[in-house]
């Protein structure tokens, strides 16, 4: 089986950067999904990958294509699908885009962002334990310990 060195028009071109689809390398654009290039807008701030997928529904059914990512500091792997995301569009379509997402969001992202640092110390202020407070515990264990064996050797 012999293969051609050069791709036919037709095939389909793979990559980060290949945009898809053989042609013309000539258009604007790449980067594959078909947004047309252009500089990308923050246009919401979602809680979690579920609510920015919803938001990009939403836009996506009115025709503004769209772009999900992890907001700084939650932009690791482990994370998965939670901590909060943002949407991105193409600053032509910014304006129409947040009109559409202000008729569905209650909450501003300051808002939202204040919601989850709140949540977040009182996380943090719940499971934290002062170093005085421990000590006085195990001091308590240790002579709980003590006394326990002292009765035990009374005992016997």
């Amino acid at each position: 089986m012999s293969r051609s060195s050069s791709p036919s028009r037709t095939s389909h071109q793979r990559g980060a950067h290949g945009g898809g689809g053989g042609g013309s390398h000539d258009d604007e654009g790449g980067g594959g999904g078909g947004g047309g290039g252009g500089k990308l807008v923050k246009v919401a701030f979602a809680r979690n990958q579920a609510e920015a997928e919803m938001m990009q529904g939403l836009l996506l059914e009115a025709g503004i294509p769209s772009v999900l990512k992890r907001s700084r500091g939650f932009d690791a792997p482990e994370f998965l699908a939670a901590g909060p995301h943002e949407v991105f569009v193409n600053a032509d379509h910014a304006k129409k885009a947040r009109g559409l997402l202000a008729d569905t969001m209650i909450e501003t992202e300051d808002e939202e962002r204040a919601e989850l640092e709140g949540a977040a110390s009182l996380r943090k202020a719940g499971t934290e334990t002062s170093p005085a407070r421990l000590a006085f515990w195990l001091l308590l264990a240790l002579l709980a310990a003590v006394l326990l064996v002292w009765a035990l050797y009374q005992l016997s």
